[in-house]
């Protein structure tokens, strides 16, 4: 499959079409509370029937390593998508010169398939990638990680049916050689010696229903002290908060769901620590550390979905409200191997380069700007039939012919009608990041496409006058439709062009429109996934990247794949398959839980 076109008509369309009905009613028809009313957890075998019981689910001895992956936001294109899948299925992942063995146990943490919940997509973007990654098979001694998911607003976007049915069965459903035990859309699950990670399900609003808090709750009480907790979260909303609101009532919506799963712990689990908190959605990495807490904070949205610029990412640090209102200072984390590097990937000076893609974007995204120029035929002949479809009367060269055409259809009531929703639309629609764009660079844009229309329909109108078909010298009306069609679609590119304008300049300037201007070019460079090594106290963490993925061409069949074999991939790189491009974002993290703070301190 090819990356998704979200610029195409057809795709918008098909979104909005599941996001309005799930946005409305997402909280009147709640698909966690139905499953939740159908899956009965006794509270006292909890532990035992949901979280992988006293020994935990890596299934490794006592005193051994144990190797956990994290993936999120996926099932997009394939060279994107395989790629990362087809470095988690490897047996041995060599990296910089470190092996890294197959992870225990595989997380996902949300937007498991795009543009939305379709049984399609989820088969032909996610399933099948990974299931070419890391074959099935029943040979004896075979590997069989567990995979833990979590939806994010595009799993969302079918009220959360085809997420529940495909991976919350609770019958080991089979992703590859990988299985999904869980039983609903959030899961904890203890890993073994005490070191545990808990996804929850926050729908779109950031939200967590009765069942799920209670369900947390049983976990919690019923979990040994001094537990360590890895968190996942469906977007990072230490980061969102800080990005997307000014003021404190409108952070205080991001922080409520993970702040609210996290107290479970505070209240009830004596002596527990977090030391990570994790999280996707933003199709990027940056880590940030809570200053005298030894929590980091990840953002590894790097799975397959298109990239998102970091140039947005404006403070180095930023004030968290953490744990009972607590404030906490987040600082961006740097890079261990070079102490003036940023835990930021892509680096920022390289994101605002790849914004300056949106320049093509009329190319990029011909089917949009088809799109515009059909809606300026609609509007031109709107226009057009105030007028009885009459031409201009003057004569002479273009130019004495095309003013008055100008003013002709600028004088229409119809032009105000059409003009003035157009504009408050585009304005309105505008990510306003700034007093600048709000009130300068938004309204510019908005004009000029109604200067694109308003111009190019009196251009248009006005050459077709140099054309005579009819002997009076009138143009027949089924030519002078069609012509007027033709015209009006070439107008559509520059439409086009003037888009993609406004969105270079909001994004290369303010890091603004981040979501429209890098889904515009579908860029499918700087993928990661992250694995984690947990030996006793210590977490290390390796941040895992590609920039640039191998292209279509470079993928081929794998002439050596054997049955039952869970070892050779179905499809693998032509040139080198041990060796893809991947390196560490950044040198590995180390934290040492001893010098993690607990939640609740002992008194």
């Amino acid at each position: 499959m090819p990356m998704v076109r979200w610029f195409s008509p057809t795709v918008l369309f098909k979104t909005l079409k599941k996001v309005f009905p799930s946005t409305l009613f997402g909280k009147y028809a709640d698909g966690r509370l139905v499953h939740a009313a159908l899956d009965a957890i006794a509270p006292d075998s909890i532990i035992d029937t949901c979280c992988g019981g006293e020994t935990g689910v890596s299934g490794v001895k006592p005193g051994e390593p144990i190797w956990l992956d994290y993936v999120a936001d996926l099932g997009d294109g394939f060279d994107s998508t395989y790629a990362i899948a087809y470095m988690i299925g490897q047996k041995e992942l060599q990296v910089e010169g470190q092996t890294l063995p197959r992870a225990n146990c595989l997380i996902m943490g949300g937007d498991e398939v795009y543009p939305d919940a379709s049984r399609d997509d989820y088969r032909k973007r996610m399933q099948r990638p990974y299931r070419a990654a890391f074959p099935i098979t029943d040979r004896v001694g075979a590997k069989h990680p567990p995979v833990y998911l979590i939806p994010g607003n595009h799993d969302w976007y079918d009220g959360l049916n085809l997420f529940s049915a495909i991976f919350c069965s609770g019958h080991d459903t089979p992703l590859g050689s990988w299985v999904s035990p869980q039983r609903r859309s959030y899961f904890a699950t203890h890993l073994g010696s005490n070191w545990w990670i808990w996804g929850f399900d926050s729908q779109l609003d950031e939200d967590v229903d009765g069942p799920q808090s209670e369900y947390f709750d049983s976990i919690a009480k019923a979990m040994k002290p001094n537990a360590n907790v890895i968190l996942c979260a469906s977007i990072p909303t230490w980061l969102a908060a800080n990005l997307a609101s000014s003021d404190d009532s409108g952070r205080q919506r991001f922080y409520r769901g993970v702040h609210f799963v996290a107290s479970k712990l505070h209240d009830h689990c004596e002596g527990a620590k977090i030391p990570l908190l994790i999280s996707g959605d933003t199709h990027h990495y940056n880590r940030y550390v809570a200053s005298g807490k030894g929590t980091n904070f990840i953002t590894a949205g790097g799975g397959g979905a298109f990239l998102h610029p970091t140039h947005e990412i404006i403070a180095d640090s930023f004030d968290l409200k953490w744990m009972r209102g607590e404030e906490t200072k987040l600082e961006i984390g740097l890079d261990g191997r070079d102490a003036t590097k940023k835990a930021v990937y892509p680096p920022p000076d390289e994101s605002r380069r790849l914004a300056l893609g949106n320049l093509r974007f009329w190319y990029k995204n011909a089917d949009f700007s088809v799109f515009l120029g059909a809606l300026y035929w609609l509007f031109g002949l709107l226009m057009m039939a105030w007028s009885g479809y009459s031409l201009t009367e003057k004569v002479g060269n273009f130019s004495d012919r095309f003013w008055p055409q100008v003013i002709d259809l600028l004088a229409t009531p119809i032009f105000v009608l059409i003009a003035l929703p157009l504009v408050l639309l585009v304005v309105r629609s505008a990510d306003k990041k700034s007093r600048a764009i709000k009130f300068l660079i938004a309204p510019l844009h908005a004009l000029a496409q109604v200067a694109v229309m308003l111009f190019g329909a009196a251009a248009v109108t006005v050459s077709m006058t140099y054309i005579r078909w009819s002997s009076n010298g009138r143009i027949k009306d089924i030519p002078y439709f069609l012509l007027l069609l033709i015209g009006m679609l070439a107008v559509g590119f520059v439409g086009g062009a003037v888009w993609g304008l406004y969105l270079t300049i909001v994004s290369f300037c303010w890091g603004a429109e981040s979501n429209n201007a890098f889904c515009a070019m579908r860029l499918n460079s700087y993928k990661h996934f992250l694995r984690m090594k947990i030996d006793g106290d210590v977490l290390t963490i390796h941040p895992i990247g590609i920039d640039s993925v191998p292209d279509r061409t470079d993928w081929e069949m794998n002439q050596e794949c054997e049955d039952e074999n869970q070892d050779t991939p179905v499809i693998v790189p032509k040139n080198n398959p041990r060796n893809i491009g991947q390196h560490f974002i950044e040198a590995p993290i180390v934290i040492d839980m001893r010098e993690v703070q607990p939640l609740k301190t002992a008194v």
